[in-house]
């Protein structure tokens, strides 16, 4: 999947599950797409989505997405 349609997902929440995803078969950008799932998870619990579901949905624990989402800190 081309980095520019993954960074055009409007849902913050699918948006950082394909970039995690992808992350895990060896794509091609995997350093902006970390940051591009960190940024997606901070999106998303700024709309008041519970970190539970963002955890569910990329299929990782709450405390996963701490860090995750520090990868876009410096993109902030």
């Amino acid at each position: 999947m081309a980095f520019r349609t993954i960074v055009a997902i409007s849902d913050p929440v699918e948006r950082a599950s394909v970039a995690h995803d992808l992350l895990w078969n060896d794509h091609p950008e995997r350093g902006r797409l970390r940051a591009v799932r960190g940024l997606a998870i901070r999106e998303a619990i700024s709309r008041g989505v519970a970190t539970g579901e963002i955890a569910d949905r990329l299929h990782v624990r709450v405390d996963d997405l701490i860090w995750m989402s520090d990868a876009a800190a410096a993109f902030e």
